[in-house]
């Protein structure tokens, strides 16, 4: 924070609902501080000069958006912001900055950007539980990462896949993956454990009655909110808009929240192609300009779990989105309407801007909530003690771990390495530095093989 994803939110409101508990539980977040110069690229005008004085913005926000302040510890580690990822790294070791009196359970909020290139102390010896919660699909990302040539795309996949698959497997005792959307994982469970702030089920609950004159309770349409990059489901709305268009004759009428680096390009395509959207700019999704919308189409396929599905369907809107595994959650809702062909799009689309969306339960707002998502934390989060005594294999794993990412060469080969800082998102992607064509091939071969054994090795 003030980075507005689904990524920088969570893990924040996560630790805020923890301490929120009846068991008094003591929280830290130990957050990224990225320097002056990185700054632009993730936090738009906002610029911090110190720690301190981003802390004080986070708990500001906490104390604005939830309506109560907040004294969870806030600690910060040194990171770098990688261009190509759209992702932070750490720099050095996160472990050495929480006392040894604190380290009782660590839950890593994308566990892969914690451990691909971690070389301090094991995870899951310094602390007595290690939880990995892994929000994004990077593996999807890299397959259609369109500045890429194919082949390097299929290559980049497979090393972020198994390179994840064996720094998980080392590191954590338990992973939790928001949805089956991403891959397979050693010592894992699929479970939704975010939820959404209370002033979006509070809007919701405001929407229930109907207008004294009879009329809709929401007067305007179908609107779309995301961050401007084609990956983030503008593809899809675009292609699934303009079929609409083709098979009903009409050129249905979107409104689009959000800003992004394909922002000019969207703009472009969209109006060569004559569809008709209006474009309001990046805007919080609580906003009042958003509450009178009836319609949210959220076609992402490179979503884990979209935070916007659940706050819409919190505000009593309908959710028109794919069926997808990052939608299995919200596919248990009556408002949310699922297509997997043009012509159930077509149909959702008709049924929903005809109907009014249902009232939201009183279970309904529950399941949305955080106080259920941490409850569904607990419950995922739980292995029995075995678990927690690390297996043999998995501490050899950490320890080749370590060893393989101390190397020069494979700092320089893996492809985070090759960014420069400073750089925009979306620079085109290269292997590293080194030019040891076969040092590269002789890393690569014995990386990937260590990887494909912590994947398929089985726990017994």
């Amino acid at each position: 924070m003030p980075w507005m994803t689904g990524t920088a939110i969570n893990p924040l409101l996560r630790a805020v609902y923890l301490e929120m508990r009846k068991e008094q539980h003591s929280v830290t977040l130990c957050l990224p501080w990225v320097s002056l110069e990185q700054q632009p690229y993730i936090f738009g005008n906002l610029r911090f000069k110190s720690p301190s004085e981003q802390a004080e913005w986070i708990r500001d926000w906490v104390k604005k958006n939830l309506g109560r302040p907040t004294s969870i510890k806030l600690v910060f580690y040194e990171g770098h912001y990688v261009p190509i990822y759209g992702s932070i790294f750490a720099l050095g070791d996160i472990t050495e900055i929480i006392p040894e009196s604190e380290r009782d359970v660590v839950i890593l909020e994308e566990p892969e950007h914690l451990t691909w290139y971690h070389m301090g102390n094991d995870w899951t010896k310094v602390f007595n539980f290690v939880v990995g919660v892994v929000h994004t699909n990077y593996i999807n990302y890299a397959i259609n990462d369109h500045q890429v040539p194919p082949p390097l795309r299929l290559a980049r996949a497979a090393v972020l896949g198994l390179a994840t698959a064996m720094c998980t497997r080392a590191y954590c005792h338990r992973i939790i993956k928001l949805s089956d959307a991403v891959q397979k994982f050693p010592h894992s469970i699929t479970c939704n454990i975010h939820g959404v702030r209370s002033n979006f089920i509070d809007i919701g609950v405001s929407k229930m009655s109907p207008s004294i004159f009879g009329s809709s309770r929401f007067s305007k349409g179908a609107y779309f909110i995301g961050k401007m990059l084609w990956s983030k489901g503008y593809r899809q709305l675009f292609v699934n808009l303009k079929e609409y268009r083709r098979k009903t004759g009409e050129n249905l009428h979107v409104d689009i929240f959000g800003s992004g680096p394909d922002e000019e390009l969207i703009k472009k395509e969209v109006k060569q192609e004559g569809l008709d959207w209006t474009f309001h700019g990046a805007c919080d999704h609580a906003n009042s300009r958003i509450h009178d919308f009836k319609v949210m189409i959220n076609p992402s396929l490179s979503d884990v779990v979209c935070t916007t599905t659940a706050e819409a369907l919190a505000m009593g809107k309908f959710v028109v989105c794919a069926d997808h595994p990052s939608n299995e959650f919200f596919k248990t809702f009556r408002n949310c309407f699922v297509y997997s062909t043009a012509k159930e799009f077509k149909l959702c689309i008709q049924h929903a801007m005809a109907a009014d969306p249902a009232p939201l339960t009183e279970n309904d707002r529950y399941r949305l909530s955080w106080e259920a998502a941490t409850e569904r934390l607990y419950d995922a989060a739980y292995t029995g003690s075995r678990r927690s005594r690390k297996l043999k294999f998995d501490r050899i794993l950490a320890r080749t771990h370590k060893k393989m990412a101390s190397w020069d060469i494979m700092r320089n080969w893996l492809p985070a390495s090759s960014s420069e800082p400073g750089k925009p998102l979306g620079q085109k992607w290269e292997f590293g530095r080194t030019g040891n064509v076969k040092g590269r091939i002789l890393l690569g071969s014995s990386f990937l093989a260590v990887a494909l054994l912590s994947f398929f090795n089985k726990e017994s």
